[in-house]
Order: C-alpha cells, then structure tokens, then sequence
C-alpha cells in the first residue's frame, strides 16, 4: 500500500472514528441521563442534530431510547467499511481488527457492525474513566464540565463496582478495578464474537 493511500486511509478512519464516536456518545447520554445544558453535552448536540433530527422522522424513538442514533452509528459504521472497499483502501479496523476491506460483502458488514459498535460504547465507557482519573489527580475537586459529562457517562459501570469495593485508607481503587473488569469484558466478548464473525 502506497505513500498516499496509507494517508486516505487514516483520514477516511478517523473522518467517519470521529462522528460514530460523537453520534455514540450522544446515545449514551441520552441513556444515562446526563446534563445536556453542560457545554460538552451542547457541543455533542450540536454536531449530532443536522444528521439525527431528519433521521429521527423515519426512525422513532422506542421507550424513550433514541433508535435513530443506534441505527445512524451502524449505518456509519457499514458505510466506512463500503469506502473502504470501493476505494481499495487497503485494511479497515473493526472492533479494534485488521480486516481485508476488499473481501467483505455486505452481508459481512453487516453482522460486524453491530460488533463496532459495541466494541466503541465499550471504548467510551473505558476513555470515560481514564479522564475522570486523570482530571482526578489534576484539580481534586475542581469543576469540570467535561469530567460531569464523562462522569454521567461512566456510572452504570462504576456505580456497581463502588458499591462492592469500598475506599480504603480514604483510597477509593473502584475506579481502578472498573477500568480492569471492562477490558477484560472487551477482551473476552469483543474477541470471541469476531472469532466467531470471521472465523
């Protein structure tokens, strides 16, 4: 693979990484209930509504949940790896996996993406974490729009997870054992279900 389609490879990946990201991120607060009057909330708002306002007219939400946006970030998801191969860019990652852009039919495409984007709330929760610890050790105690969001975010997973481990010596290693317990859940469910996806 050459000079320049190494270069539209990263760009087209990180293009189409970005707004599945963003459009994930959006679905996940809408599930956790976080603050959407918090500026990074707005931001996300913002970049998702020009595509999931016209979307959410075909698509209606279900219980409350926005399908719309389930269903925009595979329909992205299907459409990277099309670019992929109608442009013969080369490997195209999914669920963190090196595949063959070239050989994948659509069928294919299909049964991976819904992987992806697993593979991605995952992610989110994991990135979630690490800057709430990070920010954590920066400004103890500060306020931080950013760490409020991530904070709603994380708390289906760390919620659990603090009421069984408890601080010690004013130590709280909840946060800690969540990140561990997650990445092993990635590797175990993400790895046997693309096992099982391409063989």
């Amino acid at each position: 693979m050459g000079p320049t389609i190494q270069a539209l490879n990263l760009l087209v990946t990180i293009a189409f990484d970005l707004y599945i990201m963003v459009v994930a991120v959006r679905f996940l607060m809408q599930v956790t209930r976080a603050n959407y009057y918090n500026p990074l909330a707005q931001a996300v708002v913002k970049m998702t509504n020009p595509v999931l306002v016209p979307l959410r007219r075909i698509i209606p939400g279900f219980k409350g949940q926005d399908i719309a946006a389930l269903v925009l970030c595979l329909l992205l998801i299907i459409a990277k790896m099309m670019v992929f191969k109608l442009l013969s860019l080369g490997q195209v990652t999914v669920a963190g996996y090196g595949i063959n852009a070239a050989a994948l039919a659509l069928p294919t495409m299909a049964i991976l993406a819904p992987i992806d984007l697993l593979n991605l709330f995952i992610n989110v929760f994991l990135f979630a974490m690490i800057v709430i610890a990070v920010l954590s050790w920066i400004s103890p105690g500060g306020q931080n729009p950013a760490a409020e969001v991530l904070s709603d975010i994380s708390r289906p997973v760390t919620e659990p997870v603090r009421r069984w481990i408890k601080p010690i010596g004013g130590l709280d290693l909840s946060l800690l054992v969540a990140l561990v317990l997650l990445q092993v859940l990635k590797i175990i469910l993400i790895g046997n279900l693309m096992n099982i996806a391409i063989g």
